[in-house]
């Protein structure tokens, strides 16, 4: 940033985008890098300086954004990387975020179509560390812990709470399969994210 206004200082205005390959120190590599969001103001007024760098009519949070190829965690993005992949913008990135933090983490990329995403177009963009999630230990939880779960109904938490009471500890959810308030596809959902110890 120094040597571009050293540079504006000594040789004036840049007139054109390949102007910025004569700053001092800059890579070849940095200003090909570069060179997409270099813009040249069409009309100077005399006392005005270069805008360099500017991008008219485009979003701030949609100029920088990664290239394909890049894979980043679901599990771990924060919401200003996630808006660097393209079609991701600041609701959307909330979103996202906002269900990851009640969920505990994600385990498959099929989940983001539990917000009206399409998992199909994001999946190569992301990779899933199902280490990274938070689990529930559903021997030692309360009724109000495991019913804020997304995938644990209020009634499906009373019954565990209950089956505690009288049998014990759970060890696997099939123990629960008899239960009515429970379905294959629920023990499906809910077995990555409890844990029974």
């Amino acid at each position: 940033a120094k040597n571009i206004l050293n540079y504006r200082r000594r040789q004036g205005i840049f007139r054109h985008p390949e102007d910025f390959r004569k700053i001092y120190g800059l890579k070849e590599e940095q200003y090909q890098t570069l060179l997409p969001y270099i813009r040249i103001a069409e009309k100077l007024r005399s006392k005005d300086t270069v805008r360099l760098l500017t991008i008219q009519n485009i979003r701030k949070d949609t100029v920088f954004k990664y290239q394909p190829g890049t894979v980043i965690s679901l599990n771990q993005a924060d919401t200003t990387e996630l808006k660097k992949i393209p079609g991701i913008g600041s609701r959307i990135a909330r979103s996202i975020v906002n269900r990851r933090r009640l969920l505990g983490g994600f385990y498959q990329i099929e989940q983001l179509g539990e917000i009206r995403l399409k998992a199909e177009k994001l999946r190569s963009w992301f990779s899933v560390d199902a280490g990274k999630i938070h689990r529930i230990n559903i021997n030692k939880a309360s009724v109000e812990r495991m019913m804020h779960h997304p995938y644990i109904s209020y009634y499906q938490a009373k019954v565990i709470a209950e089956y505690r009471k009288q049998k014990g500890k759970v060890r696997d959810l099939k123990q629960l399969m008899l239960y009515e308030e429970f379905t294959p596809a629920d023990f499906e959902r809910m077995a990555p994210y409890v844990c029974y110890d």
